[in-house]
């Protein structure tokens, strides 16, 4: 067991099968390498990514695509290589959800142009950037 301190959720311990290695951090936060996902609430569509290292830093994330496969077809390179299998059930792409206290029109948007890709098997994550797809990094979020 790993025990984490973090701002937000105080104390906690995760079994360390559960660390999820960014190799190359997320944008904005390249020396943070390695995150927990935790359950917002029972049922919710949400989830945080908080750091194992940095107790401050956690995103709010959501699956920004469970059903569409073909979201990925434009990774390029190296991100390619990295998620051949992204059809497997093995593979989930996150978004980054912010949520704009002074925004009424678009309170709550995800980034769909920089998803989060994270192989369950390997614990390998990686945020890629869809530059060429036409997402937004402020796509908007509706709950129904």
């Amino acid at each position: 067991m790993l025990n984490v301190k973090t701002t937000r959720f105080g104390e906690i311990d995760i079994d360390e099968k559960r660390v999820i290695r960014f190799p190359d951090g997320l944008l904005g936060f390249p020396e943070q390498k390695d995150y927990v996902l935790l359950e917002h609430k029972p049922g919710s569509p949400l989830f945080w990514l908080q750091s194992i290292t940095a107790p401050y830093l956690a995103f709010v994330t959501i699956n920004s695509f469970p059903e569409k496969k073909d979201y990925l077809k434009d990774l390029q390179g190296v991100e390619k290589g990295i998620f051949k299998g992204v059809e497997d059930e093995r593979i989930i792409i996150l978004a980054i959800v912010t949520i704009k206290q002074n925004n009424t029109k678009n309170p709550i948007t995800m980034n769909l142009m920089g998803p989060l890709v994270i192989d369950t098997e390997t614990q390998i994550g990686r945020q890629v950037i869809l530059e060429k797809s036409g997402y937004s990094h402020q796509h908007p979020l509706i709950f129904s």
